[in-house]
């Protein structure tokens, strides 16, 4: 199989597809526009795809193809190209998914009269159509990418933290210091926290649980006071099915050849090529400034997640979820934003956990 993929605004709707197709392509034809603005992004997704093929140990040749999308003659060469290397049409597949509109339609012109077939991925349904002289028809995928091949894709760097590990080896312990003792660590995280000496007395149970887990009140402060209520999170959703669960990844986008711009996210879902995040801050009392700098953050950093990705946000509050349509709570316009960008801003989980696995299992419908 030949595969033509024409490279659009979301980049990232290619690679569901070809990682489903991927054992029967054996060529691969990555076209995009000629515009300065399209070059880092087109590199990116060629050097993404070499590694991809490479970790998979799939013999597949990846060619970038630049063209004019505004010239007919600059999109012949693509035909031409594309019988030069499959004399057999019928053997051609067009990903036109989020492509360039002018190139797919004078593909379309050229080539579907001739047998080749054209395809689209639906991310809201996780299906593909593919379109030929004769009609259309849809199939559902088979195939999930998992989280890390995802990144790696978008031709960004990925680095695992142990946080998964840790918390698979103390789930005991974890487990009971929040079901139990959540109100004795949030004392203790606030002494921690304030550099004051400890008062084992007031938190007893908790202290000895974190002792328990060979932690030092100074040396792992961070996971002691933000990392434990990640890792607790994790072990409530861990055997929902989705198709991968991470703890605690570490993704680097590329600036310049130097610089690297790292993102940490805190629990991150796959299902059915969607990509999901949980943000968790174990805190009471998070101000409103503090909260939208959160949904900012998160709005921001949505695309970079997934093009449809769902994100929630854990604190410690005391109402778990708010009426967002009450018309005489002026305070939830935090909430309301946050909702308005796919955002859910949540109170605690620690006795609403009903509610909040309800919620979460929702994700794998």
């Amino acid at each position: 199989m030949l595969l033509v993929s024409i490279v659009g605004d979301f980049s990232s709707s290619l690679f569901p597809l070809y990682n489903e197709l991927k054992e029967d392509i054996t060529h691969h034809i990555v076209v995009d526009d000629d515009a300065f603005s399209e070059r880092k992004k087109h590199t990116q997704v060629i050097d993404a795809l070499h590694k991809f093929n490479h970790d998979k140990k799939l013999d597949i040749t990846t060619e970038a193809f630049v063209i004019d999308e505004d010239s007919q003659a600059s999109i012949k060469k693509i035909v031409e190209r594309i019988k030069e290397i499959e004399p057999d049409i019928s053997q051609v597949y067009i990903n036109i998914t989020d492509g360039l509109a002018n190139i797919g339609l004078l593909l379309s012109i050229e080539l579907i009269e001739k047998g080749a077939k054209f395809l689209s991925y639906d991310m809201f349904e996780n299906s593909y159509n593919i379109t030929d002289k004769s009609g259309m028809q849809n199939k559902s995928l088979t195939t999930s990418l998992t989280i890390k091949e995802h990144f790696e894709l978008k031709g960004l760097i990925v680095e695992k933290k142990d946080n998964k590990e840790f918390a698979h080896k103390y789930k005991r312990e974890i487990l009971e210091l929040f079901n139990n003792y959540a109100h004795e660590l949030e004392l203790l995280n606030r002494d921690i926290t304030q550099q004051k000496l400890l008062k084992t007395d007031k938190y007893p149970r908790a202290y000895q649980l974190v002792k328990t887990m060979k932690l030092d009140v100074v040396n792992d402060a961070p996971l002691i006071t933000g990392g434990l209520f990640e890792c607790y999170v994790y072990l409530l959703i861990k055997d929902m099915p989705f198709d991968d669960i991470e703890l605690g990844l570490i993704v680097k986008q590329p600036f310049n050849d130097a610089i690297q711009i790292a993102n940490e996210f805190d629990i991150l879902l796959m299902k059915d090529n969607h990509l999901h995040m949980i943000e968790c801050k174990f805190r009471r009392k998070i101000s409103k400034d503090a909260k939208l700098n959160l949904v900012y953050k998160y709005s921001a950093l949505m695309t970079l997640i997934d093009d449809d990705s769902q994100i929630m946000i854990l604190t410690h509050d005391s109402v778990y979820q708010h009426d967002l349509y009450d018309p005489e709570n002026k305070g939830l316009n935090n909430h309301r934003r946050a909702f308005l960008n796919r955002i859910a801003l949540r109170g605690s989980i620690i006795n609403n956990k009903r509610d909040f696995l309800e919620e979460v299992e929702s994700l794998c419908l």
